[in-house]
């Protein structure tokens, strides 16, 4: 009751900030069990510190920190939102980071790399913002599109996963590298069915024309 009386006097913009803080506190503290399986590591640990960067985004655009800035601050976001005008840099830049943390490669160096772990956290966390907001800028077929090629994309790593009989990552076990496909064929197949859920009153519009 008392959790439940502090979360009822946060605003909307500190309980997204609260949420953000959670998901990255997370991150860091289970990053060891979470990273030690591929599977996992792929499909819980990366889109939770995506996820605190999308958070934090929405708290920030909600509590209008830029308002009292300097102008140099303001600027700085001006030049940004003309250059991400319709989200499509921003979400060719989480596409691209998409493709880079299917790699096998990309993950055992973060296994073995300390440096290359705390960036994972930074790179992501700031894509996660990037990407809400190229979200709202984009129209319905500029995230169909993008979302058609992200799921194309973890659907064939997905089956190349569960059909090479080798090894990819030196990190991980044959029967990790299965699961983990496996879990991007479903990744590929979720994805769509939940922007059509959440999209269902563009897609009727679209239809009826």
């Amino acid at each position: 009751m008392k959790a439940r009386a502090v979360f009822a006097g946060l605003s909307p913009a500190a309980c997204y900030g609260l949420a953000s803080a959670i998901l990255l506190l997370l991150a860091v503290i289970f990053v060891r069990p979470l990273t030690d399986s591929m599977a996992l590591h792929m499909l819980v640990h990366i889109p939770a510190i995506l996820f605190a960067g999308i958070c934090a985004a929405q708290g920030l655009s909600m509590s209008r920190c830029d308002a009292g800035k300097p102008g140099f601050f303001r600027r700085t976001l001006q030049q940004y939102r003309q250059f991400d005008e319709f989200g499509v840099p921003g979400l060719l830049l989480a596409s691209l980071a998409g493709a880079y943390w299917m790699l096998p490669k990309a993950l055992d160096q973060v296994q073995v790399c300390a440096a290359a772990s705390v960036l994972k956290f930074f790179v992501l966390f700031l894509l996660g913002m990037v990407l809400l907001d190229s979200l709202r800028r984009a129209n319905a077929v500029i995230k169909l599109f993008f979302l058609g090629g992200f799921c194309w994309m973890a659907a064939v790593v997905g089956i190349l996963y569960q059909s090479d009989s080798v090894r990819l990552c030196n990190a991980y076990l044959l029967d990790d590298q299965l699961l983990a496909g496996r879990g991007l064929v479903v990744l590929s197949i979720v994805l769509p069915l939940l922007w059509l859920a959440v999209s269902m009153k563009v897609v009727r519009r679209f239809l009826s024309h």
